[in-house]
């Protein structure tokens, strides 16, 4: 979670004044509405991230209106489509579905790098690989949407919201989308079910180790694809780095073709105790595939979720609607900046560190007055990392 906005709001009136002033510009210039606005439920956050919600709209010129004459920090809506979306309590709204929403807002911190508090490069680099994970792996691999049904927005802070528009998921119930995640985090995955014993009454043990094979789907071909590809390119200090002995090792490198062919036909037996082996080079696909995702996000069906292509009030950045062909070389630094690079204004700072945006890198220093592109200011002023001077 993000630190909450009552602490990261401008507190200096000057501050505060600029921002709104700002953000009233970008909304008046640009503006973005969810599919089926008049069936959706509004939240909005002044002073946090949702002070009130229960709101609906007519028409996107009403909606539009109220924008710009309350000009709010922060703005969400419904996955779900009601019948009576400003309605209370929840069950008089009249439920008519909700979207598909995972959310990933993992922090990396611990990830071995130089992590910089004041806004992480890297962090931001690492949620969007495993946004891209989840729609390749999982959305697209594994449950069979298309592209067409998927769109990726980016939350305005450090993480990714993945929307499934499509008919097909409305109706799920929310333990259906709980079965969705625990697929995806692998939660409930039983590896036993995956590399088995099997009895053989021709074979000298009596049982013989089963596996995936070519054929296999979802996690099964995740697992067998990693094994796979690990014992047709490592060599003696990859398998050492495994804790596989050399002679293991060598014995394996011997037979490479024999055991690869046996693995396509699902049959992990072909040399004798490698069964501990297998189960660590599973255990660690398993650790590499699986995802951390807002679990709350999916299943509540109430939820209300960041508005595509508005401000994030606790950044200043767009919550921006992100292509599929775009996500790769996408950095929110650069491309979800709202505010002009060549407007300047002068801050002091409350902080101490670099600050990178824009392909730029700022040295702030804490109780020093400098000026700084507008982008930058309405980013600190947010942050409550600088006032305005």
């Amino acid at each position: 979670m993000t630190e909450s906005v009552m602490e990261a709001a401008p507190h200096d009136s000057k501050g505060r004044q600029l921002v709104r002033s700002l953000f009233r510009a970008y909304y008046g210039r640009s503006q973005s509405f969810p599919s089926e606005l008049v069936r959706r439920e509004f939240g909005f956050g002044f002073t946090k991230k949702i002070d009130f919600r229960h709101k609906a709209f007519l028409s996107q010129r009403e909606f539009a209106e109220y924008v710009q004459l309350e000009v709010p920090l922060f703005m969400s809506y419904s996955a779900a489509l009601y019948e009576k979306p400003a309605a209370t309590p929840m069950n008089k709204k009249g439920f008519l579905g909700a979207d598909l929403v995972f959310d990933l807002d993992t922090s990396y911190e611990k990830e071995k790098h130089e992590h910089n508090p004041i806004f992480c490069p890297y962090c931001l680099e690492r949620v969007k690989q495993d946004c891209s994970a989840l729609v390749e792996r999982f959305l697209i691999q594994d449950f069979g949407f298309s592209e067409k049904e998927l769109f990726v927005n980016y939350s305005g802070a450090k993480g990714y919201h993945i929307h499934v528009n499509s008919e097909a998921v409305r109706q799920l119930s929310s333990e259906a989308r709980k079965q969705l995640l625990s697929y995806i985090t692998a939660t409930d995955l039983n590896l036993e079910r995956i590399l088995r014993k099997e009895f053989f009454a021709k074979s000298k043990d009596s049982f013989v180790l089963r596996g995936p094979s070519t054929r296999a789907r979802g996690w099964a071909k995740k697992l067998f694809d990693a094994a796979y590809a690990f014992v047709d390119k490592a060599d003696l200090p990859h398998f050492k780095a495994e804790g596989i002995s050399v002679q293991r090792a060598n014995k394996i490198m011997e037979n490479k073709a024999f055991v690869l062919e046996r693995m396509t036909e699902g049959n992990w037996d072909s040399l004798r105790g490698m069964e501990p082996v297998w189960q660590k080079l599973l255990r660690k696909a398993v650790a590499f595939h699986s995802l951390e995702v807002d679990k709350a996000v999916t299943f509540d069906l109430a939820r209300l979720i960041r508005l595509e292509n508005s401000l994030h009030g606790d950044t200043g950045f767009i919550a921006k609607k992100v292509s599929l062909n775009d996500l790769p070389d996408f950095a929110p630094q650069r491309d979800a900046l709202a505010f002009s690079p060549n407007e300047s204004h002068w801050v002091k700072s409350k902080v101490t560190g670099t600050l990178e945006m824009a392909e730029q890198k700022f040295e702030l220093k804490e109780g020093k007055i400098t000026e700084l592109p507008e982008n930058a200011v309405v980013f600190l002023l947010c942050k409550n990392k600088a006032e305005l001077k």
